[in-house]
C-alpha cells in the first residue's frame, strides 16, 4: 500500500504544479504568430481583388506552429478589430503535440493549410458544425469533398490535456480526422462569427 501511494504521490504532484501553472501558457502574447497573420492577410487581400463583390466580416486564423495546448486560433472582426482565441485541434496523421504534415488527399486523416471560406451551418455527428471550402487547388480544394469542417468536440478541452499529461502522452488536446475541432463551449460564438463566409486560414511554415 506503501508503495502505491509514493507512486501516485509524484503525478498528483506533478498535475497540481500543472494545474497552478497552466494559466501562464495563456498569459503568452503571441498565441499566433506575426507570420501567420500576415500570411493569412495576404491570402484573404489576394482572394478579394479576384470577388470584389464580396464583403466577409470575419477572418479566423489557426497557427499550426503553435502546440495544441495554446489557443492558436483567433477569430478578428474585421471591422471592429476584436479578436478572440480559441483551441482547435489538427489531424491525428499530422502529428501529435504539434501539427508536422499536412495533405490535401481523401482518407489522409490531416489537415490541411491555406484560405477556406465558410459554408453553411448543419448539424451533424458531432452537433453544431460549419462546412468548409478551400480555396487553393494546391493546399485544400478537396476540403469539401473529404468533409473537412468545423465542428466541436470534448477532446478539446483543459480536461482532456490533464488526462493527456497523467497518462504520460503529453500536454495536448485530441486530434481530428482533418478537421478544425473546438471546444463545446466554445461552438456557440465561432459559429455565430464564422457562418456564412468568413474567412479561415491555416497556416505552418513550410520548407
Amino acid at each position: 500500500m506503501r508503495t502505491k501511494v509514493l507512486k501516485i504521490v509524484p503525478l498528483v504532484t506533478l498535475l497540481l504544479a500543472f494545474i497552478s501553472g497552466f494559466s501562464g501558457f495563456f498569459l503568452l502574447k503571441e498565441k499566433v504568430s506575426g507570420q501567420a497573420y500576415k500570411a493569412a492577410f495576404t491570402a484573404m487581400d489576394s482572394y478579394r481583388s479576384r470577388h470584389p463583390e464580396e464583403h466577409q466580416r470575419f477572418l479566423a486564423v489557426v497557427d499550426y506552429s503553435k502546440p495544441s495546448y495554446l489557443k492558436r486560433m483567433v477569430v478578428i472582426d474585421l471591422k471592429t478589430g476584436d479578436q478572440s482565441f480559441f483551441w482547435t485541434a489538427h489531424g491525428i496523421n499530422s502529428g501529435e503535440l504539434y501539427a508536422n504534415q499536412f495533405s490535401n488527399a481523401p482518407e489522409s486523416n490531416m489537415s490541411s493549410l491555406g484560405l477556406y471560406k465558410t459554408l453553411e451551418t448543419y448539424f451533424g455527428d458531432h452537433g453544431k458544425a460549419i462546412r468548409l471550402a478551400g480555396l487553393n487547388p494546391l493546399l485544400n480544394s478537396n476540403a469539401f469533398t473529404r468533409n473537412i469542417v468545423l465542428h466541436s468536440a470534448d477532446y478539446v478541452s483543459l480536461k482532456y490535456i490533464l488526462l493527456n499529461i497523467a497518462t504520460l502522452n503529453g500536454p495536448m488536446i485530441g486530434r481530428s480526422n482533418g478537421c478544425f475541432v473546438v471546444s463545446p463551449r466554445d461552438i456557440d460564438e465561432i459559429e455565430q462569427k464564422l457562418n456564412q463566409g468568413a474567412f479561415l486560414y491555416a497556416w505552418r511554415e513550410t520548407q
